[in-house]
């Protein structure tokens, strides 16, 4: 293993705070609901697409950065998966295509929070990082393992909760951390708790493309 890897926290209780500076929270200020989410541009949020309110410009959606500074940056517009039906009846459907991206009024600065890359797709038996933030409490990462699950999502073997929605799923690599998958939901194999995940590497690029961008 390498000393880089060693640095992020896999063998260690937590990932280094500054690695995963890009983890934060989309928040809707109407309601005072909200999910994780993570920079992958310094003016793009990626999170599931259920937590991006509803149209494409909704109202009173910001970003906040989890360094624990006060100030948030206002959502311009949320843009999601082509194929995402938030009324599909078909659940593993919906959940293969929960993920979108959070257009922010302005960008966040390179001092508060450093952007993810993307990563390939998760691998059945490597163990992911999730860092999640939910409401009124401390960020929180943990391994899980990455399960045999349902196919077209990335299953781990960890159990999540209410806010933990649009975590990013990270792998530790030489030059960092990188984003594999996105949180959509819970639930369980047999007595086993889970958490299935939009695969990022092939539910992105169609939601970049809409926007004009290239994949970080």
């Amino acid at each position: 293993m390498s000393a880089a890897a060693v640095a992020c926290g896999l063998t260690g209780p937590a990932l280094s705070a500054d690695a995963a500076s890009g983890v934060g929270r989309i928040e809707n200020t109407n309601t005072g609901g909200g999910c994780t989410a993570a920079l992958i541009a310094p003016d793009l949020v990626v999170t599931a697409a259920h937590c991006g309110g509803r149209g494409e410009t909704p109202d009173g959606i910001v970003f906040r950065p989890g360094d624990g500074r006060p100030g948030t940056y206002p959502v311009a517009r949320v843009v999601r998966h082509p194929l995402y039906d938030r009324e599909s009846p078909r659940v593993e459907w919906r959940l293969r295509f929960d993920l979108a991206v959070a257009v922010l009024e302005t960008p966040v600065p390179g001092d508060r929070a450093v952007p993810f890359t993307t990563g390939d797709d998760a691998r059945v038996g490597e163990t992911l990082h999730l860092y999640s933030w939910r409401e009124g409490s401390r960020p929180r990462q943990r391994p899980c393992p990455t399960l045999d699950g349902i196919p077209g999502l990335v299953t781990l073997g960890c159990r999540v909760q209410g806010g933990e929605s649009g975590s990013p799923v990270l792998r530790v690599t030489d030059e960092g951390l990188e984003i594999v998958a996105v949180i959509s939901s819970r639930g369980r194999i047999l007595d086993q708790p889970v958490a299935q995940a939009s695969d990022v590497r092939l539910r992105l690029p169609p939601i970049l493309d809409i926007l004009g961008r290239d994949r970080p």
